[in-house]
């Protein structure tokens, strides 16, 4: 679909921070999510060796094997089920289910509160059913593009199957939360307005946004992350698009020099909340007028 790229960049911010004005409330979530534990249901195994990821980022994620362990000794008050894909883009997460709600059940009876963020990839119709029921939120990456599924996934599937498993996730209890990961065709924006554009028309109120990272070990290390200004100008572009949405930038991001651009970029794009935030993105929350509150669970969690 066409997009109007004529904007001048701060003119699109400044119709950005307007619709923010009118359609949000006056504040600004910094989320810190240190109690909330990532769980890996595959360990470190993943069937697709992804060219962005190449498993790297379930190095550091708790083995589902462990989590009755980790959760006395961490004590979170909530985590991100995830791990691996198999062949078919699905984190094979039915096992785990059970054990993960039984865990939730037996520590909510015990007065600590707990919740569930479940990460599905591609899911069969009966296993989207299932998560949808037993997670408290659903983080679902969304992606249409099929060039980008192909040499980013390896995969075989479909922009169709990413559009079947969300609607057959949001038919269930959990809230569903789509991410869209800017710039994940090699760093370069592909079909991610398109993305957006669907999610809207099909009546969805929360995106996060992420951001590829050039990931050392993995095929695409090489390739640059997409200029923060393109990345703020897609998150403004749906900012005006529409003002009442709920906005988060997430965890997936480069950081460093970075962050630094791209995270006051983000509030001046009508942003809602920023995991990890640079100082200069409160800065700017400030300026603004935003009453800037701190979170320390998942951004996926709650709503503004």
């Amino acid at each position: 679909m066409e997009r109007d790229r004529s904007h001048h960049p701060d003119q699109i911010l400044e119709e950005a921070t307007a619709a923010r004005a009118t359609g949000r409330p006056p504040v600004f979530w910094a989320v810190y999510p240190v109690e909330t534990m990532a769980v890996s249901v595959t360990g470190t195994a993943c069937a697709l060796g992804c060219s962005h990821c190449g498993g790297h980022y379930l190095k550091h994620m708790v083995d589902v094997r462990h989590l009755p362990e980790a959760i006395e000794k961490k004590k979170p008050r909530s985590i991100l089920l995830s791990g691996g894909c198999d062949t078919s883009g699905a984190v094979p997460l039915l096992s785990s289910l059970d054990e993960v709600s039984e865990l939730s059940r037996r520590l909510e009876s015990e007065g600590r509160g707990f919740r569930v963020n479940v990460h599905p990839g591609v899911a069969a119709p009966p296993a989207a059913r299932a998560i949808a029921e037993a997670a408290s939120v659903i983080s679902f990456d969304f992606v249409l593009d099929e060039e980008t599924i192909r040499e980013a996934f390896h995969g075989k599937w479909t922009g169709r199957d990413y559009v079947e498993t969300l609607r057959n996730l949001r038919r269930g209890k959990a809230e569903v939360v789509p991410h869209v990961l800017v710039g994940l065709h090699k760093g370069a924006l592909k079909g991610e307005y398109d993305a957006v554009d669907f999610l809207l028309k099909e009546g969805i109120d929360r995106i996060i946004f992420i951001v590829f990272i050039p990931t050392e070990g993995t095929a695409w290390q090489d390739y640059p992350p997409p200029e923060p200004q393109e990345v703020a100008r897609l998150m403004a572009w749906t900012r005006v698009r529409a003002p009442r949405l709920d906005i988060s930038l997430g965890c997936m991001r480069p950081r460093g020099k970075y962050r630094q651009v791209l995270d006051p970029l983000a509030v001046r794009a009508g942003c809602d909340r920023i995991v990890l935030p640079h100082p200069d993105a409160l800065r700017e929350a400030e300026a603004l007028g935003l009453t800037v509150i701190r979170k320390e669970e998942c951004c996926s969690f709650d709503r503004i």
